[in-house]
């Protein structure tokens, strides 16, 4: 199952306290400027690196905590995104 409904994302990440509240709002909003009502693999990832070159919080061991929660959560619904931090940051001009 690579493409959930937008709106079942954000509830199943909040029920499982996948990120704080905060977190949560600002990644959920992120997801509805971006997406349509479908998310998909991709667009999940390219959300969360929007979310984090954004965050004011640019120290890495903070990014990845953030990055390890949401991609071990996402994992589970049938997304694989990476877990290998350096080529995530890598992957996206977003964090040059």
């Amino acid at each position: 199952m690579n493409r959930l409904p937008l709106d079942i994302v954000v509830t199943l990440m909040r029920r499982e306290q996948v990120l704080n509240q905060y977190e949560i709002d600002q990644l959920a909003a992120l997801f509805s400027k971006h997406m349509k009502d479908v998310l998909s693999m991709e667009d999940a990832e390219y959300a969360l690196a929007c979310y984090l070159s954004k965050s004011k919080h640019n120290d890495v061991v903070y990014r990845n905590s953030v990055l390890e929660k949401a991609v071990r959560f996402m994992n589970q619904y049938g997304w694989h995104l990476s877990d290998d931090f350096k080529d995530y940051y890598k992957k996206y001009a977003l964090f040059r």
